[in-house]
């Protein structure tokens, strides 16, 4: 299943990209980055990730007006967010742009995995 699974991440830090891309691939998915909210909207109309995997804070447009961006024009693509800041009124914005789950960073791979397979079983 994974292996047909592509994931876009999205994220202003290139090193993290790194991590999370070689983790992904790793795993058998195949993976897509993007350092800006637009660059991600970009991808995602000529090629479509089947998961999004995004940072809430990123400079110009952030994490959660990309994920209403994202929920408005592809309803059924799972949205995973993340964040260095685990405090309820984001997570909570995080649900209402209409991500499906939530990491928090330093990333533990056992929960970035265990959102990303989830998602992946759910399409």
């Amino acid at each position: 299943m994974a292996q047909r699974r592509r994931v876009l991440i999205v994220d202003d830090e290139a090193g993290v990209r790194a991590l999370l891309a070689r983790w992904l691939r790793g795993w058998g998915y195949a993976v897509r980055d993007a350092g800006t909210a637009q660059e991600a909207l970009d991808i995602m109309t000529v090629e479509p990730a089947d998961i999004v995997l995004s940072d809430i804070s990123m400079p110009e447009q952030d994490g959660l007006w990309l994920a209403e961006q994202l929920h408005a024009r592809w309803p059924a693509v799972p949205i995973i967010m993340s964040t260095a800041h685990d405090e309820p009124e984001i997570v909570w914005r995080s649900r209402a742009a209409g991500a499906a789950a939530y990491v928090i960073k330093p990333f533990d791979p056992v929960m970035v995995r265990e959102a990303v397979d989830t998602a992946a079983r759910r399409l």
